[in-house]
């Protein structure tokens, strides 16, 4: 399996690159590879700014120029374009605490089912960025796109989808868009917990 980290969001509502910003001295960006490493043949960074990860033991794939601008979806599609044939797992850079343990069992599912997607889903909502997706349906991301829709669910919509259930205090999905989500991460790296 291969893991895709998806680094190209604009992070307006946070006002700064929250895949650099550190948690307990490391960067988020360097806590995902070093996490994810282990468990994938290869990590695949999409991004809009392949010079803000230079030296990283990743493969750098920049925004497809079609689709850059038109949020994780178009990542997405980049992603699975890249990954070819492999069973890959999608990893969004404002999730800081997402499990490499998490992580295999959904592409594990993935396996077994013989499923377009595996995503995780709580109570209140789905977490397609981090989730489990066969390249087959990179045709199917990119006609969406072609179709002005930008959401990863008009996609979810339309393919084999399995929902993995979690709880929904589930630290692993939990992502931080915002400076108080940060301090809240910061907060929880050293033991605190989520509100």
């Amino acid at each position: 399996m291969k893991t895709i980290i998806l680094a190209g969001g604009k992070s307006s509502r946070m006002g700064e690159n929250k895949a650099l910003m550190k948690i307990s001295g490391m960067r988020v960006i360097d806590r995902l590879i070093a996490e994810f490493t282990p468990i994938s043949e290869e990590i695949i960074l999409i991004t809009n700014d392949p010079s803000l990860y230079e030296g990283l033991p990743v493969t750098i794939v920049e925004d497809c120029p079609a689709y850059k601008g038109h949020g994780p979806l178009a990542g997405i599609y980049t992603g699975l374009s890249a990954v070819k044939n492999d069973l890959c797992l999608i990893v969004a850079c404002d999730l800081p605490f997402a499990s490499a343990q998490f992580g295999r069992a959904l592409v594990n599912k993935l396996r077994e089912k013989n499923s377009d997607a595996v995503v995780p889903q709580d109570k209140e909502q789905m977490h397609p960025l981090f989730a489990a997706y066969d390249p087959r349906i990179v045709e199917k991301a990119e006609q969406t796109l072609k179709d002005g829709k930008r959401s990863v669910k008009a996609l979810l919509d339309q393919i084999h989808t399995e929902w993995f259930h979690i709880e929904r205090d589930e630290k692993i999905v939990w992502n931080m868009n915002t400076q108080d989500d940060y301090i809240e991460a910061v907060k929880l790296a050293k033991g605190g917990r989520n509100k």
